[in-house]
């Protein structure tokens, strides 16, 4: 299926929702910046495919899963407010406008985010899949580019409905034994789970696994299952452990680690069973490791070009193109990318990866925190450190600065308190003598 186009800018669907600027393409559909013309206000118009808007039992799908997806009602999740059939064959959704981009643009700034603020991320997300699955409906297709950020940090999970109709669609049009319909698979690739390769079956636990990838992606700037060959990326899933982020990434903390396995085992039976144990399992990672609650970075720059760069999403995905190529017993280790340098904040502007305290607040050139390396990991091959004659990287040594700032920020404190208390007691004592002083 070619990818979907544009539709033409200032055009009126239903004489209701003018379609103005593109903010997103998918592989269905194409997200377009709109302005509901009978409440004045702005909205997003995703507007499917025409190829997938001439079939009948894919729009009868999308419009069941559209009216699901509007019962989600949660700060969590992107609202769905309307849905329709334009006279010109358009078919279309009526969406909250989330200003700010999606967790992907995060990426493509900040190259990775310091654990705490991954696992915050990641929390939010669980948050409105629970609410989701217990409405019994399934995203399947969760990745950082259905996952948006606003101006102000809130995260708010979108797409739902959309897969979960192409999906039937597919299986549906499927016949097993015709090779050109036979083993597909709908999803992305890269953060399919096992048996969504093998057989197609999608539940919570799914959603989980691919929550668990994209907190991976979060610790380490990188995908556990990466390439270019889309077939070979699904069969690494079925064939390969994710492994910890800390063979990646040193210094991640273990409880971290633990969560990352425990969501991405490729046993549905061993996974993590449903929302409401990953959310307990990062309670218990926030306490284990010490990750306080951090805010979320927004974007802090998107242009036109980037909103409707194309997106590597959702897409049928063909098993049997070619031989299988046999499964690594090691992923490959991957260097992920620097966070590019971000201009000086405005006078009015906070930065986003200050911790609670002014004076902890980060000095490195990419302005976010690195990695604390306090423990070495049981990795059998472990990654490799810093020798004394590379580069010095601020990963390695930041944490250093904040454990000083921090300890010195202490021994402040208690500093001036010990003095207050002094200050106190000799007040205290002169008040007591003045008193005895006095003739009876």
């Amino acid at each position: 299926m070619a990818a979907p186009t544009a539709h033409r800018t200032g055009s009126v669907l239903e004489g209701r929702y003018r379609v103005d600027g593109v903010l997103a393409r998918g592989g269905m559909s194409v997200v377009h910046r709109g302005n509901d013309l009978r409440l004045e206000r702005p909205v997003a118009i995703k507007i499917l495919d025409r190829e997938l808007a001439a079939d009948p039992a894919f729009v009868r799908r999308f419009e069941r899963e559209a009216r699901a997806a509007a019962r989600l009602a949660h700060p969590g999740i992107v609202a769905v407010h309307d849905q329709g059939r334009d006279p010109d064959g358009t078919v279309f959704l009526v969406l909250e406008l989330v200003e700010g981009g999606t967790l992907r643009d995060v990426l493509r700034e900040q190259g990775r985010l310091h654990p705490a603020t991954a696992l915050t991320v990641v929390e939010q997300v669980v948050t409105a899949l629970r609410v989701a699955h217990d409405r019994g409906l399934v995203h399947r297709d969760v990745k950082p580019e259905n996952v948006l950020v606003g101006v102000d940090g809130t995260v708010k999970v979108a797409d739902f409905g959309l897969v979960a109709a192409a999906w039937e669609a597919g299986t549906d049009s499927a016949d097993p034994s015709d090779p050109e319909t036979g083993d597909v698979v709908l999803g992305t690739v890269a953060y399919l789970a096992p048996e969504q390769v093998t057989d197609g079956r999608a539940d919570v636990r799914t959603d989980l696994y691919a929550t668990g990838i994209v907190l991976f992606e979060l610790l380490t700037g990188v995908a556990p299952h990466g390439g270019d060959d889309p077939v070979e990326v699904a069969r690494r899933h079925v064939h390969v452990d994710v492994p910890p982020p800390s063979a990646v990434v040193a210094g991640i903390p273990r409880a971290l680690d633990r969560l990352v396995l425990a969501a991405t085992s490729r046993d549905p039976e061993t996974r993590l069973a449903d929302a409401d144990a990953f959310l307990a399992a990062a309670r218990g990672v926030r306490m284990d490791a010490d990750l306080p609650f951090h805010p979320v970075p927004p974007p802090r720059r998107r242009s036109a070009a980037d909103g409707a760069r194309p997106l590597r999403g959702t897409r049928l995905l063909d098993l049997d193109a070619g031989p299988p190529t046999p499964p690594r017993t090691t992923p490959p280790r991957a260097t992920p990318p620097r966070a590019t340098p971000r201009p000086a904040p405005e006078d009015d502007e906070v930065e986003w990866d200050a911790w609670d305290d002014p004076d902890d607040r980060d000095d490195t050139e990419d302005g976010w925190f690195p990695e604390e390396p306090d423990e070495p990991a049981d990795d059998p091959a472990p990654s490799r450190r810093r020798g004394p004659d590379d580069p010095v990287d601020d990963i390695d040594v930041a944490i250093e600065q904040i454990a000083r700032r921090r300890a010195r920020s202490r021994s402040r404190r208690l500093l001036a308190a010990w003095l207050l208390l002094e200050a106190v007691a000799m007040i205290v004592a002169g008040a007591v003598g003045w008193g005895l002083g006095l003739p009876g």
